[in-house]
């Protein structure tokens, strides 16, 4: 049988440490400030800047390492796939994004990059779409899960705090961008947002598997 209290540890750990990899943005202001000069974050891994390499990385071991906990959480709590599906939705598209870098143009300006179809429907920007709305799933999986678990309104009411603020911040970023305006606050924000999403699910899906009787690991 699994030890609940050591897989919930080591859950915990590995998920701070996907945040954290996450949002390795705050490097830049010493690594390549130029960067955040009105520019997407997605930038910094652009061919070419200095440090491209470390920032494509980050999000290529947050990648490897979401996937990695979403594989071994569905095998130990089935009831929680749903959230778990969107999570590992969330990696593959991260790690399709890290090594599918954002145009070069867009390491000029915001303005430069543009919103039109043929940059949205780049290969990088479609990764970044998935892996939003793969993380929006799981964020609404979990709030639905936790709401159908009467005994835990405190945790439907994490759950829900955290969809909105996710939600909220992700309208934010959109906004921002149209207008171009506040774009490197609103990414930061989102970022952060991101990253409390990736802490807490691997502990929304594991909280929500105390009533599954303990499964022999063979």
């Amino acid at each position: 049988m699994f030890d609940r209290l050591e897989v919930n540890r080591t859950a915990f750990g590995l998920s701070l440490l996907t945040a954290v990899l996450y949002n390795s943005w705050p490097l830049a202001f010493w690594l390549d400030p130029i960067s955040l000069n009105n520019k997407y974050l997605s930038a910094l891994e652009v061919s070419g800047r200095p440090y491209a390499w470390l920032f494509a990385l980050g999000d290529a071991l947050t990648a490897a390492i979401v996937i990695a906990i979403g594989a071994r959480l569905a095998k130990l709590n089935p009831s929680s796939r749903k959230i778990l599906f969107g999570y590992i939705v969330f990696g593959a598209a991260t790690l399709l994004e890290a090594i599918t870098p954002i145009s070069n143009r867009c390491s000029e300006s915001i303005s430069a990059c543009g919103i039109a179809p043929v940059q949205i429907l780049s290969l990088h920007d479609t990764a970044s779409i998935v892996a939003a709305l793969g993380l929006l799933g799981a964020l609404y999986a979990s709030m639905r899960q936790a709401r159908s678990t009467k005994q835990r309104e405190a945790s439907y009411k994490w759950a829900r705090a955290l969809f909105w603020i996710w939600s909220l911040s992700g309208i934010f970023l959109i906004l921002s961008v149209v207008v171009d305006k506040v774009t490197l606050l609103s990414q930061i924000i989102f970022l952060l947002a991101c990253g409390l999403a990736l802490i807490a699910l691997p502990l929304f899906a594991l909280q929500h598997s105390v009533e599954t009787p303990p499964q022999v690991i063979k």
